[in-house]
């Protein structure tokens, strides 16, 4: 109580900002899709767990709890999902190394022979990083908060929680987990000192880390104050005075008969240079790091979590020191990475899966934005945005010469509507709702009037004229005489139409649909996509193209299996889907050309430099079957360009790498695997090949010999991965 008489509480103090979210998230029904089940060593194919297993997975399902699972994709959502799915109080140890520095721009960087290339973070990658940091430190906080409050829930009561922060941000999260973890869970403020030369003017060398550890209970906590990579040996100083005892109380003199003691709060440990473990990843711990906390906070068998995995570090050290894992990255480079270092050194089987369903969650960006930015995007691609779908537009195919029309149609009232091509496409749109004011649905367009244009600018200044009062006023009394531009065949073949003044299919228009820029493209999406293609607009399209930020995992894998017939009991027919897919990439630039799209102009002026690039192309050769044995391998495999950014720079690295892989397409390739007999839903890297890490780096061979130990009908997978993180699946049938 103060001196006016107030009850004062105790311990209220709380770390305030101004978008401090109110409400701690909850567990969300979203479901983790299964890209691959990586079996790093064959022989260890038995230790899945399944209670069916006739051949390598049969048919019962794969009991995810009991597996290792490398996740890609937004940590918030995965640990909804974890939690609604049973991890709760499940985790006995999380370390997160979560990005501290704003000015960091996460690109990777990539050597090929002697030539160095940087790889640009994808979209997804670059406004997660982005609106981390748009608000300052707030924005910051904003995105720690929830996450700190989900792995509370998820941590085990004897768990432990290591969060690696520096000077940036570390005095802010600490009163925020005093918060969230409670005071007295406060364990350890740890100094991870690695010194190196360092020269400054201004103020001393920043030479370390903090690592704050939490614990779930404070009763409950494990922790193993004999673990061997805990301790360190003492001092000479400390030894010498050891043999004269006379300066110690019993329980020192006692504790200093042991070779070893009890590592204090400040951790001197260089960073990583031994070519063993480097991976040439900018954010790498070294592993002795990991090791102690691992070793000192959990037991064999338990279950460690890292949530920014980024190179997999903590996994990697979690699987051979024989824990179970969880590990999340929103980078697929971190994820190429992670997943290469576990198959170098021979990890159990693991699953890397994506989330699969994000519920239309706008985790960094308001709604409105989003769609702003596909409206922008399907501008810039060429395609006009449908009225009542703001992911959808139409794109009619270029004329044979460059040319504009501007067309007059009947109204119903006997008015005139005036507008060109694509007024047309968005009228005739609402004409077949049957929400158009100026014509029935029921009645075809009437092209009175139409007139071409060599240039864009002249179109548009006789639009404005025809519009007028003069203008329409000519329009009526041409008619009237009969002198008009009559509409036929030939012309609507120029404008991309038909007759009717109908977008014709046969003419070749695109429906083109735009992804959201903070989650993947699934197969699942354009599945359904490609089946209302069919009908749209009464005349259906034959040509689908996607537009996508990024592709879930295996994507192209997981469509093909999507569009065959029959796919999960359904009797659908292969003629059902008569629409072409084409799915292309948006190019990592493009959020620089969404903030200069401000204008009508300003689209026109940039739909000639932005390029939308199909997905990888993969060719398998034909195998060579030889008794039980069957060869496969690589024909071809290429790349359409390289997400190397903008500028002089990037420029003259793309030509450079264009010359490198122009005689060995293999250069590129991160890694290529192997199923030998695929189900057709799930697939088992059960040989892979991959180009290193680190100084280790190789060329991928490409082509693979199998013996199979019973004849039959087999159907092989073989999935291709960059040095960019794109991804290409074939499938071949083979008779043994």
């Amino acid at each position: 109580m103060n001196n006016n008489g107030i009850h004062r509480k105790k311990d209220s103090a709380r770390i305030v900002w101004d978008s401090k979210p109110r409400r701690a998230p909850n567990p969300k029904d979203i479901e983790f899709q299964t890209a691959e089940v990586v079996i790093p060593n064959p022989e260890t194919a038995g230790q899945l767990p399944m209670s069916f297993r006739d051949t390598l997975i049969g048919e019962e399902e794969l009991d995810k709890q009991k597996m290792n699972r490398l996740i890609w994709g937004d940590n918030l959502l995965a640990m909804q999902a974890l939690l609604n799915q049973g991890y709760e109080g499940k985790i006995n140890l999380i370390y997160i190394d979560p990005p501290f520095d704003s000015k960091a721009d996460y690109s990777h960087k990539i050597k090929l022979g002697e030539t160095e290339f940087t790889k640009e973070p994808s979209v997804i990658e670059r406004l997660a990083y982005k609106d981390t940091w748009a608000g300052g430190t707030d924005s910051y906080l904003d995105m720690l908060y929830p996450r700190l409050q989900l792995m509370k829930r998820l941590l085990a009561p004897d768990g432990s929680i290591y969060v690696h922060l520096d000077w940036h941000v570390g005095h802010y999260v600490k009163v925020m987990m005093d918060e969230i973890f409670g005071k007295d869970n406060f364990r350890n403020e740890i100094v991870w000192h690695y010194p190196s030369m360092s020269v400054t003017k201004s103020f001393f060398p920043r030479k370390h880390d903090t690592i704050f550890r939490y614990v779930r209970s404070n009763e409950r906590a494990y922790f193993n104050p004999e673990s061997e990579f805990a301790r360190e040996k003492y001092a000479e100083g400390t030894i010498e005075r050891s043999k004269y005892p006379a300066g110690f109380n019993s329980d020192e003199a006692e504790y200093l008969k042991r070779d070893t003691k009890l590592s204090d709060d400040v951790w001197t440990i260089g960073h990583v240079k031994s070519s063993k473990e480097l991976v040439n990843y900018d954010t790498q711990k070294p592993q002795k790091l990991l090791l102690r906390m691992i070793d000192s906070s959990s037991k064999e068998g338990d279950l460690v979590a890292d949530f920014f995995s980024g190179s997999g570090t903590t996994i990697a050290v979690a699987e051979k020191f024989n824990r179970r894992w969880i590990g999340c990255e929103l980078g697929k480079v971190g994820i190429q990475v992670a997943r290469g270092r576990l198959v170098e050194q021979k990890s159990k089987p693991f699953l890397v899966e994506n989330i699969g369903n994000y519920q239309r969650e706008m985790i960094y960006l308001g709604g409105v934005r989003i769609y702003e930015m596909q409206k922008i995007i399907l501008k810039l691609y060429g395609a006009e945005p449908m009225a009542n779908r703001k992911d959808l537009g139409v794109r009619l195919p270029a004329p044979r010469h460059q040319n504009y029309f501007v067309y007059a149609i009947r109204c119903d009232n006997d008015s005139i509507y005036i507008g060109q091509t694509a007024d047309l496409s968005r009228r005739w749109q609402e004409h077949c709702e049957g929400k158009a004011r100026w014509t029935a649905a029921h009645k075809p367009i009437e092209i009175i009037h139409h007139e071409e244009f060599a240039t864009r600018a002249e179109a548009e200044e006789r639009e404005r004229w025809l519009k007028t009062g003069f203008g329409r006023k000519w329009i009526k009394r041409e008619l009237k005489a009969g002198r008009l531009k009559s509409w036929n065949q030939s012309m609507a073949r120029r404008a991309g139409q038909n007759i009717d003044g109908i977008p014709a299919p046969q003419a070749g228009r695109e429906l083109v649909y735009c992804g959201y820029p903070d989650r993947a493209v699934a197969a699942h999406k354009v599945e359904d996509l490609a089946i209302e293609a069919t009908t749209l607009d009464g005349a259906g399209y034959k040509r689908l193209v996607i537009l996508a930020w990024d592709y879930e995992y295996n994507y192209d894998e997981l469509l093909q299996t999507r569009l065959r017939p029959g796919y999960g009991g359904r009797a659908r027919k292969a003629s059902d889907i008569k629409t072409e897919i084409i799915s292309r990439q948006i190019p990592p630039d493009i959020y620089e050309y969404l903030k200069q799209a401000k204008s009508k102009e300003d689209i026109e002026r940039l739909s000639d430099k932005v390029k939308f690039l199909e997905k990888p192309y993969l060719k398998l050769k034909k195998p060579e079957v030889k008794g039980n044995s069957v060869t496969i391998g690589i024909e071809k495999y290429v790349l359409y360009d390289f997400p190397l950014g903008s500028g002089k720079k990037a420029d003259e690295d793309r030509e450079a790498l264009l010359h490198l892989v122009k005689d060995n397409f293999a250069i590129l390739i991160d890694y290529w695997a192997v199923d030998w007999d695929y189900d057709g839903l799930t697939f088992k890297s059960q040989w892979q090949d991959l180009r290193g890490l680190g100084r280790k780096t190789k060329v991928v061979t490409t082509k693979k010999e199998h013996t199979f130990e019973k004849t039959g009908k087999y159907m092989i997978a073989v999935r291709v991965v960059d040095i960019f993180g794109n991804d290409a699946t074939a499938t071949i049938d083979i008779k043994i």
